[in-house]
């Protein structure tokens, strides 16, 4: 027995297994179980096949398999492949080297060895060739020829459509008409589209109806005295307006007076219902702290120096007070360097 050549290691595999099958029927056949009559001896069956004829049916065992166990049995060397062996692509590409080319198309089996090496695409225009192979395409080809032949020779493909004929004539005309047209339309919305986003002329504009010149032009047709109409009408909207101001309600000024010194919160609400009136903005804050314009200005100076050494260190606000890392640990820890040592 060895467990190099594998002798001898599968027949002392099934003696151990079928020792210890004994066995185990051995301990279960002495349990009380088994000794109690119409318990498990009588539920236990062995089927055994029987046989259907007299006819030998042996495995099937190829005369390749045969021949290479007896060739296995007699002769302890290497066995190798003879000329009806198939020679792998392995064994060719260490044999030639540098010379060797992969061809698969060597072992194609066709009808006509011949047809191996032709140029066939597997995609072509987007479509998978083998989807389109049909084995009887040759019969329906020729099925199709015979029936346009049959076609043909009835007479199914003769025009009868002669250009001297006068209802050809006139279909002919109507498409050209129509095609004009249709060349027509598309010039004329060409045309429509570059003018949509022209400026108008100021000499096209309609001209203006109401004008002083018309005015007293139509004043002199009916007799009436037009010499200074526009200084008089000057003075009426002069009138009319001091007439406006005079007959506002003073209650409503009042009210308006008592907005403008309220101080502004939010958005300004319009107070009144005259459009020319409204209630004047308050001064700015800064403004209201110091009136008088020389201290506000000393103070503009003053507040800019204070704030001179924050913008020199370059920091975000007067509330910043990031201290950065100038020598981070990740970067210096672990470095002796010359004259010293440095922690670790």
């Amino acid at each position: 027995m060895s467990t190099v050549t594998q002798e001898g290691v599968i027949n002392l595999r099934d003696k151990a297994c079928d020792a210890l099958l004994a066995q185990r029927v051995e301990i279960k056949l002495q349990s009380k179980k088994v000794s109690v009559e119409d318990t498990v001896l009588n539920r236990i069956f062995v089927a055994y096949p029987t046989p259907r004829d007299d006819k030998v049916r042996a495995p099937y065992v190829p005369d390749a398999v045969v021949q290479r166990k007896q060739r296995m049995q007699t002769n302890d060397e290497p066995i190798e492949r003879d000329e009806n062996t198939r020679r792998l692509e392995r064994q060719i590409e260490l044999e030639l080297e540098d010379e060797y080319i992969l061809d698969l198309k060597k072992h194609y089996m066709l009808k006509n060895p011949e047809e191996k090496y032709d140029v066939i695409p597997e995609i072509w225009e987007g479509h998978n060739i083998a989807d389109f192979v049909d084995p009887e395409i040759q019969k329906k080809l020729a099925d199709l020829l015979a029936e346009e032949e049959l076609r043909e020779k009835a007479g199914e493909y003769e025009s009868d459509l002669d250009s001297d004929d006068e209802e050809t004539k006139e279909k002919l005309e109507l498409a050209r008409q129509i095609r004009e047209k249709e060349k027509l339309l598309t010039l004329e919305n060409q045309m429509n589209k570059s003018k949509a986003g022209r400026q108008v002329s100021r000499l096209n504009v309609r001209k203006r109806e109401r004008s002083m010149g018309r005015l007293e032009e139509q004043m002199q047709e009916l007799g009436v005295e037009v010499l200074n109409i526009a200084e008089t009408l000057l003075c009426v909207d002069i009138l009319l307006s001091t007439f406006l101001i005079v007959q506002i309600d003073t209650k409503r000024m009042k009210n308006l007076q008592g907005q403008a010194e309220k101080p502004q919160l939010g958005k300004k609400m319009r107070v009144g219902r005259s459009p020319s009136l409204s209630a004047s903005r308050p001064p700015p804050r800064d403004e209201l702290g110091i009136p008088d314009k020389a201290k506000r200005l000393k103070a503009e100076k003053l507040r800019a120096k204070a704030l001179r050494h924050l913008k020199r260190e370059a920091r975000k606000g007067e509330a910043d007070r990031h201290v950065y890392d100038l020598k981070p640990k990740h970067l210096f820890s672990g470095k002796r360097k010359m004259g010293k040592t440095d922690r670790r």
